[in-house]
């Protein structure tokens, strides 16, 4: 996980005012870099970490400098939404917080935490060290963040809370909604790749673990092994983006249906090496 590798936070970080702007860039950190460098000589501008902004005073002239860069701007919201509120742009009349953290020089330990983490809470990864999570009215909360198991998944307070007991530098903004339309794609787009890469990381397992079972040198109890922790790790995928529907509006059921029945027949063809 080498973006867990990132740089501290330059300065303190400021509230969001209403004439404020949160900007993250999207993309690679190559093709940012440069943008970057213009934005930050501006009045106004705050660098928070690589392709995260605060701009206070936002104007068309900061528009001007990453304007061929894929963007999600934010701005404060008065208000709430009900989910239950009936829109033709699922993200742009809808809240969210964004978290940010920064952890130095982490161990493989730690690493592994945060992945764990990651995969725990509700939040979706918009580039290295930033994540978005939707926010709700809080009787929908309790009622949306409660996976099959009965176990909460991490809503953006409570994962912010625990990547901070870790050592790692955090920041969480809330009560934030898009400043422009054309974020939403942006947002669908984000979420798409987010489970892509759930799901590619454990299908490069199975087909790791089916090669081990044409090896006739490796036990089957080692491979029923091996079947269960992945089994395991499914599951947890599958709790968390089996709630996407309700969170974000986004239907996860087809991907994580395709990697199910590659989990089976992984299952079966154990079963039949036995007999």
């Amino acid at each position: 996980m080498s973006e867990i590798n990132i740089e501290g936070f330059t300065q303190a970080v400021p509230e969001l005012k209403s004439d404020s702007r949160l900007v993250v860039l999207l993309g690679s950190s190559e093709g940012i870099r440069e943008p970057s460098k213009k934005l930050s000589k501006y009045a106004g501008v705050q660098k928070i970490r690589r392709g995260l902004f605060i701009i206070s005073g936002y104007s068309p002239i900061h528009t001007t400098e990453i304007q061929t860069l894929k963007r999600i701007l934010f701005t404060k919201s008065r208000e709430i939404p009900s989910i239950r509120t009936k829109t033709d742009d699922i993200y742009f009349n809808r809240a969210f917080s964004v978290v940010a953290f920064s952890l130095k020089n982490p161990t493989a330990k730690q690493k592994k935490r945060i992945e764990r983490l990651v995969k725990k809470s509700v939040g979706v990864r918009l580039r290295p060290g930033v994540f978005l999570f939707p926010l709700f009215r809080s009787k929908e909360q309790k009622r949306l963040s409660i996976s099959d198991d009965t176990k909460p998944l991490l809503d953006s307070i409570r994962f912010k809370q625990l990547m901070s007991e870790m050592g790692a530098n955090t920041f969480r903004w809330s009560r934030l909604r898009l400043v422009n339309p054309e974020s939403s794609p942006l947002i669908m787009k984000t979420i798409e790749q987010n489970l892509t890469k759930d799901l590619e990381a454990i299908e490069i397992k199975i087909r790791n673990l089916r090669d081990l079972i044409q090896d006739p040198e490796i036990p089957t109890k080692q491979l029923k092994r091996k079947y269960t922790v992945l089994s395991g790790r499914f599951r947890e995928t599958k709790t968390k983006w089996m709630l996407a529907r309700q969170l974000w509006s986004f239907d996860a059921e087809k991907q994580l249906r395709r990697t199910y029945n590659l989990m089976i027949g992984t299952r079966r063809a154990i079963i039949e090496r036995e007999s």
